[in-house]
């Protein structure tokens, strides 16, 4: 859940600062959908319907929440590999269905499922960062390698603009050696890549979800709160 999370409560941080934001739910598990409060069975309109119906304009698919704009998931995104991977150019489909609006806004994040597949791709060939997220365990050193080699393919094979934006610690609990190290590691592995912002270990994160709200509308005060005011702040000033 930690990347939904962080997709999110980051769009909300970066709202609050007064940006214009999307957040676009690209995971057929539908878990940035349901943390805003929306239930993708009962909305008309999703980012299914965005792919499997060519005449519907993407507006129709947007719904506001407390100005934070979102594109939801819908359950039928699931079955999205089969219908729609074996068309011509299929990987950007996302890409093209958006255009019409991205210059509305000043940020759009995107929130992937978990593998590498057909929503997934759409996504990468859609954006211009990555950003990825960090449980600090071990081999995730590995994994940091592994996923900084796909990114380089993704971007000479499908998208040329797409670039690393940067590596973001996550579940991260200070008192713990081991996650100090492990910090360290990727630091040394990915100089200038690690976000300055920690994503701190705090309940306040997993309880907001089950409510339907943002950290920000479930405990303004909290380190879950500050962390992300703090990475949107990282991101406005980079980004």
């Amino acid at each position: 859940m930690a990347k939904t999370t962080t997709a999110v409560n980051l769009s909300a941080g970066l709202q609050k600062l007064g940006h214009k934001v999307l957040l676009i739910d690209t995971d057929p598990q539908a878990n940035a959908t349901v943390h805003l409060g929306f239930e993708g069975s009962e909305l008309e309109k999703t980012l299914d319907n965005l792919y499997y119906e060519e005449a519907l304009s993407v507006e129709d698919t947007i719904h506001c929440r407390d100005q934070l704009d979102v594109l939801p998931a819908g359950y039928p995104l699931a079955y999205a590999d089969k219908k729609l991977s074996g068309i011509p150019a299929g990987e950007k489909l996302l890409r093209e269905r958006i255009a019409p609006i991205r210059n509305q806004y000043n940020y759009i994040i995107i929130d992937c499922p978990p593998n590498l597949g057909f929503l997934t791709m759409n996504a990468f060939a859609a954006a211009t960062d990555v950003m990825v997220l960090i449980k600090p365990e071990y081999f995730a050193l590995e994994g940091l390698k592994r996923i900084s080699k796909m990114a380089t393919v993704v971007q000479r094979r499908l998208n040329p603009e797409l670039q690393m934006f940067g590596y973001l610690l996550a579940n991260f609990d200070a008192r713990k050696k081991q996650h100090k190290q492990i910090r360290r590691s990727i630091i040394e592995a990915f100089p200038d890549r690690v976000f300055n912002t920690i994503i701190r270990t705090n309940a306040t994160l997993s309880n907001c979800t089950s409510k339907g709200q943002t950290v920000f509308e479930y405990d303004s005060r909290s380190h879950g709160a500050a962390d992300y005011i703090k990475l949107a702040e990282e991101v406005a000033q980079y980004g």
